[in-house]
């Protein structure tokens, strides 16, 4: 198991919850194809036992299928909805980034976002609040950017496998994550039931990775 895998799950009560189901259903399936026939009891003559009917045999392929399809869409589900949970726990561990009026300098701008590998191409007087955090294993810019709708955080994941627009609503939160150019994601969240769209099809534009890995 990778490391940052394995961090993460020590640290994700959801996600090692969700693994723990996973492996007892496995194990249940290869139980159930390892099961031998039940024979005659103890004592009694043993007789010959007749191959199942086809119709079984294919009932038995048919629900190891589908339990698996289960479980390979539950994984494909599941890690929008733990990234949606994560981004907003990690947004609510920094509550004083939605209080901060001052505009973050050139200088300070560049320091979050060259830790993590990104380049920007937005005027920095927008921006009112810029850290590199540490995030699934990774240094991502966390911004705070001021729009006519108030405040809206901003997180840049370059390493998450973002392929589709998904809106979340979590936590007194109202979010959405978006492809970035190039791979990876952002993330957007406000706290007004504003319309972050603008502002994420905006980032999507300015927003672009340096060459190597960060």
């Amino acid at each position: 198991m990778p490391a940052d895998l394995r961090d993460h799950l020590r640290s994700c009560h959801a996600c090692d919850a969700f693994r723990a189901e996973m492996l007892a259903l496995d194990a249940t399936i290869h139980r159930a194809m390892r099961a031998a026939p039940l024979g005659a009891s103890s004592g009694a003559t043993v007789r010959r036992i007749r191959p199942a009917p086809a119709w079984r045999q294919w009932a038995l392929a048919a629900s190891i299928l589908l339990a698996t399809a289960l479980v390979l869409g539950a994984w494909v589900l599941r890690p929008s909805d733990t990234l949606a949970r994560d981004l907003v726990t990690h947004v609510k561990a920094e509550p004083d980034s939605w209080l901060s009026e001052r505009h973050v300098d050139a200088a300070g701008l560049a320091q979050a976002l060259g830790r993590a590998g990104v380049t920007l191409n937005l005027a920095s007087d927008k921006v009112v609040y810029a850290q590199s955090c540490f995030f699934h294993g990774h240094y991502v810019p966390h911004l705070v950017l001021q729009t006519s709708q108030g405040p809206a955080t901003v997180l840049l994941l370059r390493h998450e496998a973002v392929t589709a627009r998904r809106v979340f609503h979590e936590g007194g939160m109202n979010g959405v994550i978006v492809p970035a150019q190039g791979g990876g994601g952002i993330a957007v969240l406000e706290r007004t039931g504003g319309d972050v769209d603008p502002l994420a099809r905006q980032m999507q534009q300015a927003v672009g990775w340096l060459p190597g890995e960060h």
